[in-house]
C-alpha cells in the first residue's frame, strides 16, 4: 500500500494563502492611511487657507457683556455706544493678548468697562466671501461694574397683589 503525503503540499499552500491574506490587509490598511492624511486632516482642525485683504488696528470702550475666559478659542464681548447708537462687538482673544490694570483675563467681570484694542482683520475664504475677524491684542480694564448685572429678584407689590388661583389636578401652588 502506497501512503502519500498531502502535508507539505498543503502547508505550501496555507502559507500562499495567509501570504496573500496578510498582503491584502496590509494595502488596505495602506490605502486606508494615505485617505486619512490626504483629506481627514480637515477634521481636525486644519484651517481654510484664506488671502488677508486688509488689516487695521482700532479702539473701542466699553462694558463687557459676555466673555469666555476659560473656553476655547476665547472671546469677549463689548457694548459700546458711538453717540445715540448702542453697539455690540465680539472679539476672539489669542494667547498674545496683553492685559493691563489686571494679572490675568479671569480677574475681568461682566459689566466691567474695558477699552480694547484690536485688528480688524478682512479676508476672503476659499468660497470667495469676505470675511471680517476682529482679534483682541490689548485689554485694558478702566473701572469695576457700576451695577449688579443680575440683581436679586424682589416682590413688588403689585405681584403681592395678584393672586392665581390655578389648580391643576395632582399639583399644589407654592406661595
Amino acid at each position: 500500500m502506497q501512503v502519500t503525503s498531502y502535508k507539505p503540499q498543503a502547508a505550501s499552500h496555507l502559507r500562499q494563502y495567509r501570504f496573500k491574506q496578510f498582503c491584502f490587509i496590509l494595502g488596505i490598511v495602506g490605502l486606508s492611511l494615505v485617505c486619512f492624511i490626504q483629506g481627514g486632516g480637515r477634521l481636525y482642525g486644519k484651517e481654510k487657507e484664506v488671502e488677508i485683504i486688509k488689516v487695521e488696528t482700532k479702539e473701542i470702550t466699553g462694558e463687557v457683556i459676555s466673555f469666555s475666559p476659560m473656553k476655547n478659542p476665547k472671546f469677549i464681548g463689548v457694548a459700546y455706544q458711538v453717540g445715540d447708537v448702542g453697539y455690540d462687538a465680539f472679539f476672539k482673544v489669542d494667547e498674545n493678548v496683553k492685559i493691563v490694570h489686571k494679572r490675568s483675563l479671569d480677574e475681568i467681570k461682566l459689566g466691567d468697562m474695558v477699552s480694547v484694542t484690536y485688528n480688524e482683520i478682512t479676508q476672503k475664504t476659499e468660497g470667495g466671501r469676505e470675511q471680517t475677524v476682529r482679534v483682541a491684542k490689548t485689554i485694558r480694564f478702566i473701572k469695576p461694574a457700576t451695577r449688579e448685572v443680575r440683581p436679586e429678584l424682589k416682590k413688588s407689590k403689585a405681584s403681592e397683589n395678584l393672586k392665581t388661583d390655578f389648580e391643576i389636578k395632582g399639583y399644589k401652588s407654592v406661595e
